[in-house]
């Protein structure tokens, strides 16, 4: 099969660090110039703290690159709850050695993006997302919640994705949304992570299974080369891995 690389919560707008888009930019172009297929699994442009459109205008050269890989026919996405509209609900994936492969952005079956706090939350930030003070609380309100409940909501989150597959005859889900990256043994939910200040990681699918891998700043790419999430492939999909937390929290 074509390698496919499949990367997600890049949030990018009006309010990205210069260097959120130098490695969007990087990780499009090498995606390019290996030849690989390429799904972005939601949020890439923020939408909810400031209009999608504004936010994508903002990023021309991403939006750029991104328009040139479609084109080619060789880039799909999905849509997330920060830019929904943008892209397919899921993208289904046949692997011959792992079987169907659910891809979707995740937010469809978060406990804390469905719960009534999720949704003040929500409402509040594309109201008033314009203003710093709203973005500022909004990412310490999903820090808070991570320290409290993290590995909880987690756990939950990917059992409900789990179902959602099983409901979709699928083997596994493989997802974003989180910021949260996971690959672990037995476990049927993949997370790809997310884009921070210093790196951008994604999941890589080939012949051989399933890997995470993470393109940093200094231009680097490989498996965890940070060291804080052990990766591996496996034929039978079951991935000798981990999990490493995202240093950015906006969901």
């Amino acid at each position: 099969m074509t390698r496919t690389l499949v990367a997600s919560d890049w949030h990018l707008g009006t309010f990205s660090p210069p260097a959120h888009a130098a490695l969007a930019e990087a990780f499009l172009d090498r995606a390019r110039e290996a030849g690989d297929a390429v799904i972005l699994n939601g949020d890439v442009f923020e939408g909810i703290f400031e209009p999608a459109d504004r936010a994508e205008a903002a990023q021309p050269a991403v939006a750029a690159r991104i328009a040139a890989l479609g084109r080619d026919g060789r880039l799909r996405r999905t849509e997330g709850n920060h830019d929904p509209g943008s892209g397919e609900a899921d993208v289904v994936i046949d692997h011959a050695t792992l079987g169907r492969l659910l891809v979707m952005h995740g937010h469809q079956v978060d406990p804390v993006h469905d719960s009534a706090m999720g949704r003040f939350g929500d409402g509040i930030s594309r109201r008033y997302g314009r203003l710093g003070l709203v973005r500022g609380l909004a990412r310490a309100v999903e820090v808070s919640v991570a320290a409290l409940a993290a590995r909880r909501v987690d756990a939950l989150h990917r059992e409900r994705c789990a179902a959602l597959a099983d409901r979709r005859g699928c083997a596994l889900a493989i997802v974003g949304h989180t910021h949260r990256r996971h690959l672990a043994a037995g476990d049927r939910v993949v997370n790809t992570g997310c884009l921070t200040d210093t790196r951008l990681e994604y999941l890589v699918i080939d012949d051989g299974g399933l890997r995470l891998e993470t393109l940093t700043g200094d231009g680097a790419a490989g498996a965890n080369p940070t060291g804080d999430a052990a990766a591996g492939t496996d034929l039978t999909g079951d991935a000798a891995a981990g999990t490493a937390p995202a240093t950015d929290p906006a969901r």
